[in-house]
This record gives structure tokens, C-alpha cells and sequence, in this order.
């Protein structure tokens, strides 16, 4: 049986003895799969990783259980040439797990050395700080000593913001198939964690970034210069995080609740650009001048961009139709994606113009194919598709 520090806030010895018995059924099916020796950790991440996972109870029983997806990360001590089929034999094998378990168990690879070559981004900088090693070298995270709050990059954690701001667009993108009870839960929690993004986005531009959902928490309930009403959106979706509610949303309209909290959002997504930028005075309609100059000028690959340009190879739906900075169009598609989001997601200037459907598909079928595949999983999951040949 595997022995881990706690992985949930609230430590209920029932809950704990729980996620240890499905993440020992998750280390005994790895090892079928790999030998010691190739195994370098099996990480995991999150919130369980934290020891600050959600529980919430469970509509028969009354007991409670997790409530977020257990992600892994699986580091190699060497790249395996099939790690394609590889992957594909250890996530079947873990889906029966998770089906008796009720929870999702996402697990991602990676090796020793690109872990050690990795650049600072704000998920390794949790990672190294709030994580459990389950398998492998338990000294081997805490010894990636270059992930540190100092060495994060600004756009860094504004592509988390963009990250989890996508979720609203997903909202969108579900409430107009008009079946909003059916993706009732889906949308409430998209929606927490939309808010939880901004407000880590806000706290790191402003010096109080923290890997702990528990310290972050305090620290926004301290923080003075934040707006109240943006604090109190951020504490009660730090306590849904970790003790979720859905009857308190049961009656709330769907469609007209997502775009509040969109409208409520947006001077925090500016504030942080402004300062992200140095631009005190920075507008969404002044935005893309600035944020594409900045995109391409600290950008480490503007030769191959330019190059990737010219012969098409980063083609992709069109997001915004009128005239663009060189600067912005030198970018590929991934990096041009973070600079369109407030044009859609704000509906700033002629882009406000569009079918808010079509505009919202538009960027999501970039999202998916550029930045995010498991997208698609999702909305597999739920029976719907973003392949329509009006895009």
C-alpha cells in the first residue's frame, strides 16, 4: 500500500485512505508497464499533489471523495522509443481505475533530461513546491532548483490567466447549444476556475504569487489594493475549490451569470496587462499594438517565426479581421492566440460585430488545435464538436 503525506485540505481519514487506494492502483499499473530502473518519478500534481485537494460528498453515500481529476506527471530516466504506444497502453490500463474510482486520472511524460532543461514556468515552480512523488526519486523535483518565483516569466502568468479565461469561452460555446442544464455542473466549475486564473494572475503581477491554494487565499484576503468585489469572487471560488457546492448555483441563469462574471473579469485581465506591459494608460483598443511589439521583440525564436510564416506552416483561423500590426502577423498562431483573447472573449471594438457563436468556435478550434488537444476530449465527452465548414 502506498504511504504519501495527506492530499486533501481537509484530511478526512476516510477520503485519504480513498485517493491512497486508487493512486496505489495507479503506481502497481505503471510498474507493470516499466522497470525501475526506467522510472526516474511518478509525480503528482494539482491540488492533491499540494495536499490541498477538493472533496465533496457523494450524493448516495453521503461520504466524501474527490472532486477534481488526479493528474500525473510520468518522468522517464530516458526517452523509450515507443512512448507513443507506450502512453496509449498505460492510459487504457488506467481507465478502468478511474471508472470504479468516479474521477478522472490524467497522466502526462516527460524525461529526466528535459525535466532538468526545462525553463521556469509557473506550473513547474508548483510542481517543485507543492507536489507527491508517488514512484521514483523523491529527491528529483525538489532538485529543479531553477523553478523559482523570480525566474517566471511575466507572459508566463498571463497565459495562465488565458488559460483558464478559455474555460468561459467554452461556457459560451455550451450555453448556446441550449441544453444548459445538461452542462450545468461542467460550466460552474469551469467558472471557479476561471476566477481562481485571474485572481493567481492578479497576485503574481502584483509580488504575492504563492504555489499554496491555501496561501493564496490568505493573501488575497489581505490584499488592500484589490477590489472587494473581485476579492470576495475570488475567496468564495478558492472555498468551492476546496469544499465544492452546486445547490448554491441550482437556480441561477446560466447564460446570463457567465457573461457577469466575464464583465467582472475584465478590468482585472487589463490591470494585469498594464502592468505586465508598463502601460498605465494601456486600452483593449491600443492593446494589440503593444502586447504583439512585446510578443515579438523578447520572443527567443523571431528568425524561425518569420521563417514558419512565410511558408504558411503556422496557419489557422483568422481571429481578428481588421488590419494587424507586422508585428502581431510574424507570430505564430499559439502566440497570436493569448493577443486575440480579449477581442473575443470582451468583445472589444469591430469584433463585437461577429455572431458571438461563430466568433467563440472560431478561436476554439485554434485553441484546440495549437495550444490545447485534450479540448477535444472534453467535448467528445459531451457529445459535441467544433468541426463546422462555416469556420
Amino acid at each position: 500500500m502506498l504511504t504519501i503525506k495527506h492530499v486533501t485540505l481537509r484530511q478526512d481519514p476516510q477520503a485519504e485512505a480513498f485517493c491512497q487506494d486508487v493512486l496505489t492502483q495507479v503506481c502497481d499499473t505503471v510498474a507493470r508497464y516499466l522497470d525501475k530502473n526506467q522510472v526516474c518519478a511518478l509525480v503528482l500534481l494539482g491540488g492533491y499533489g499540494r495536499g490541498e485537494g477538493g472533496l465533496i460528498s457523494h450524493p448516495v453515500s453521503g461520504r466524501l471523495y474527490p472532486h477534481n481529476n488526479f493528474d500525473l506527471l510520468l518522468i522517464l530516466n530516458q526517452q523509450i522509443n515507443a512512448h507513443p504506444q507506450l502512453k496509449k497502453s498505460i492510459n487504457q490500463a488506467l481507465q478502468p481505475i478511474s471508472q470504479q474510482a468516479g474521477l478522472g486520472i490524467d497522466i502526462s511524460f516527460t524525461t529526466r533530461s528535459k525535466m532538468r532543461n526545462a525553463a521556469c514556468r509557473v506550473i513547474w515552480y508548483d510542481m517543485r513546491h507543492g507536489h507527491r512523488t508517488l514512484l521514483g526519486d523523491e529527491d528529483f523535483v525538489p532538485s529543479l532548483t531553477q523553478h523559482t518565483l523570480q525566474n517566471i516569466p511575466a507572459w508566463d502568468a498571463r497565459n495562465l490567466l488565458i488559460n483558464r479565461g478559455s474555460l468561459l469561452l467554452i461556457n459560451r460555446f455550451l450555453l448556446a447549444q441550449n441544453k444548459p442544464e445538461r452542462y450545468r455542473s461542467t460550466i460552474i466549475k469551469h467558472t471557479m476556475k476561471a476566477i481562481i486564473g485571474y485572481g493567481d494572475a492578479l497576485l503574481f503581477s502584483l509580488g504575492k504569487y504563492h504555489w499554496s491554494y491555501a496561501e493564496k487565499q490568505l493573501r488575497m484576503a489581505n490584499e488592500t489594493s484589490i477590489e472587494p468585489e473581485f476579492k470576495q469572487l475570488y475567496l468564495e471560488a478558492m472555498n468551492f475549490r476546496f469544499s465544492p457546492s452546486y445547490t448554491r448555483f441550482q437556480n441561477i441563469e446560466l447564460t446570463a451569470w457567465n457573461e457577469s462574471i466575464i464583465t467582472a473579469l475584465q478590468p482585472v485581465h487589463l490591470r494585469c496587462e498594464r502592468q505586465r506591459l508598463n502601460k498605465p494608460n494601456l486600452t483593449w483598443t491600443s492593446y494589440l499594438k503593444y502586447a504583439a511589439s512585446d510578443a515579438f521583440w523578447h520572443n527567443d525564436n523571431q528568425v524561425k517565426n518569420l521563417i514558419k510564416r512565410t511558408l504558411g506552416m503556422t496557419a489557422g483561423l483568422a481571429i481578428i479581421q481588421e488590419p494587424s500590426p507586422w508585428t502581431y502577423l510574424a507570430l505564430t498562431q499559439a502566440e497570436k492566440l493569448p493577443l486575440c483573447f480579449p477581442y473575443v472573449l470582451y468583445r472589444q471594438g469591430k469584433q463585437a460585430e461577429n455572431s458571438a457563436d461563430t466568433l467563440t468556435r472560431r478561436y476554439l478550434k485554434n485553441w484546440q488545435d495549437f495550444v490545447d488537444a485534450n479540448l477535444s476530449n472534453l467535448l467528445d465527452g459531451l457529445g459535441l464538436s467544433l468541426e463546422e465548414a462555416n469556420l
